[in-house]
């Protein structure tokens, strides 16, 4: 039986680790062609060897998301590769870690170059994917899905460059999604719909509070329907996908919130703080 996503082609920044790498795999197992690109090589290599054992269809390809002219040649091989593009993903994110204190990074005490390394991967990178990408996109009436996050609404101490990341790239899409409307290419924002355990996380962080976390798989089902015909009439909207999967009766994180909400118990709350 064909996959959602059969005969479609996507490219995932990020796609190395964490929701990137979820969204890839899922991708693939319903039929896409996948790109998964980073700028860490060997996670790319990994999940590209994962999605072909799966069966799966997918290359690596190396990219760093704040150099235009790289993103051009990311869509470009994917086009001369698989004939086209009709999904984009732009997972790639960081966050400041140089110190695992959050003291350390308030906006009183955050240095600079830090701040401008987050905006230039976030908020920058996302804006020059969609620039490499649209043009592609609009051939195929395809899909662009950017991330935001949960801490736009509910900010915590130390993640001002974050969260002002997050805050830029919803304006961006509100704008986005108009101006690509002629073209019918749709755009949308994704959230995990909560604190999910990627690679943000370092291992100060106790392993029974990373335990009640989303797992990183909570956004692919979300994802799959952004990039399927479904969601064909779907522009300018954001998704919280823990919500959306529990409006669907789906489960496909398996954390004790998302476990909770499926049995119709009130989720644990630590799932759903910082």
């Amino acid at each position: 039986m064909p996959g959602r996503l059969s005969g479609k082609v996507a490219i995932v920044t990020g796609g190395g680790s964490g929701l990137g790498r979820a969204i890839a795999v899922a991708y693939a197992a319903e039929g896409a062609a996948v790109i998964v690109a980073s700028r860490v090589a060997g996670e790319d290599a990994s999940v590209v060897a994962e999605i072909e054992a799966a069966g799966g269809m997918a290359r690596a390809s190396t990219v760093d998301v704040r150099n235009q002219a790289a993103l051009e040649a990311l869509v470009g091989g994917a086009v001369e590769a698989f004939g086209g593009l009709d999904v984009f993903v732009a997972a790639a994110g960081i966050d400041v870690r140089r110190s695992p204190v959050r003291e350390d990074r308030y906006i009183a005490r955050l240095d600079p170059e830090d701040w401008d390394a987050v905006i230039a991967t976030n908020l920058t990178g996302t804006f020059l994917s969609a620039r490499a990408a649209l043009p592609a996109l609009a051939l195929r009436s395809g899909s662009f899905v950017a991330f935001t996050s949960g801490t736009v609404r509910h900010p915590a101490p130390g993640l001002g460059a974050y969260v002002a990341s997050k805050a830029g790239i919803e304006g961006l899409v509100a704008v986005l999604a108009k101006e690509a409307a002629g073209d019918r290419v749709r755009i949308n924002l994704l959230q995990p719909g909560g604190v999910t355990d990627t690679g943000f996380f370092g291992p100060e962080v106790p392993a029974e509070r990373r335990a009640a976390m989303h797992r990183p798989t909570v956004v692919s089902e979300c994802a799959v329907f952004l990039a399927g015909d479904a969601s064909a009439d779907v522009t300018g909207a954001s998704f919280d996908a823990a919500a959306w999967n529990a409006e669907q009766g789906i489960d496909p994180c398996g954390c004790p919130g998302c476990a909770s909400r499926a049995t119709g118990e009130p989720p644990a709350a630590a799932a759903y703080r910082l």
